[in-house]
């Protein structure tokens, strides 16, 4: 039953989204509209909260350094993976079997499979993905969107320009600083975390984003799932790179572990949806994260049956 309680309202948010498209209740310009205010507020919101009140050590380091090493050995492998891919999908192959699905599907599934009290465990893992991927990714994607050539500087710009990177930053001074835990435990506390609610409790609503793009169509099934199939061994390797890794550098637990088989077996992330403006690109990573999402429900499935033994 735990499983149903954190897949369905996923499920409800995607079909939901499917039938506004079916329906016509939401316009392709409303669509467009709410991904620009998840982005530009809900989101960056959301990513200071959570990075503002991490608990940062000399592991945390460690743990973020091996992530971005993966990150980036991931994304360049991803390049080299674009001929296996058809022509009109090959651009965005690189970024469908890099970055995770941490707050909509890792995060609740490892929440179920520990406990919340362990959450810090796969949100120090989410932070490498969140610097990374509101930077060098997005800013990538931004310039393949528009057929730009590649450009660090305007790279680099685009980064600054970015609310859900420039969070990223400010949410890892303030938790370094402690300043946003010191004042949750003041008399301030509870006016902040209100505050903090109501700006990012709708952040859910990228999820109806998601199945407004889905088109099951035969056309798009084979590139998605071809795109998984790539993702899925791309993932299994660098899933062993890391636990390697964290085994010798940091020292590996139980928790730990599992918390980076959860986070490596998420979807790409659902935010790639609100920085895609054509309609066939949308559909391609909407329709590809949707059916990915199976991928992630049978990894928990086996993890939890593991876990019990």
């Amino acid at each position: 039953m735990e499983i149903l309680e954190i897949i369905l309202p996923v499920l409800v948010m995607v079909i939901l989204g499917m039938a506004c498209r079916k329906g016509k209740l939401l316009t392709q310009s409303g669509i467009d509209n709410m991904k620009i205010l998840v982005t530009n507020i809900m989101l960056p919101v959301a990513i200071f909260h959570a990075l503002a009140t991490a608990e940062y050590s000399r592991k945390t380091g460690i743990l973020v350094l091996i992530m971005l090493v993966m990150l980036v050995i991931s994304f360049g492998i991803g390049f080299l993976l674009k001929p296996f891919m058809e022509e009109t999908y090959r651009k965005y192959l690189p970024f469908m079997v890099c970055v995770y699905e941490g707050g909509m599907m890792a995060y609740p599934l490892y929440t179920s499979l520990c406990g919340s009290e362990n959450l810090s465990q796969i949100a120090v893992l989410d932070i490498a993905g969140l610097l990374f991927g509101f930077s060098i990714y997005m800013g990538l994607l931004g310039q393949t969107e528009n057929g730009e050539r590649f450009n660090i500087k305007n790279l680099f710009f685009s980064a600054l320009k970015t609310p859900a990177f420039v969070a990223s930053v400010l949410g890892i001074i303030a938790g370094l600083s402690g300043v946003i835990n010191r004042l949750i435990a003041g008399p301030l506390g509870g006016t902040y975390l209100s505050v903090e609610n109501i700006l990012t409790v709708s952040v859910s609503s990228i999820i109806l984003t998601v199945g407004y793009s889905i088109e099951l169509t035969p056309e798009l099934i084979k590139p998605c799932i071809k795109t998984i199939i790539m993702r899925v061994c791309l993932q299994a390797v660098m899933m062993a790179g890391v636990l390697l890794a964290v085994k010798y550098f940091a020292g590996s637990s139980r928790l730990l572990n599992l918390a980076v088989i959860m986070y490596m077996s998420a979807p790409a992330t659902f935010s790639l949806q609100t920085f895609l403006k054509k309609k066939e690109s949308s559909a391609y990573a909407s329709t590809t994260n949707s059916i990915y999402c199976i991928v992630s429900i049978l990894v928990y499935m086996i993890a939890a049956v593991f876990s019990l033994q």
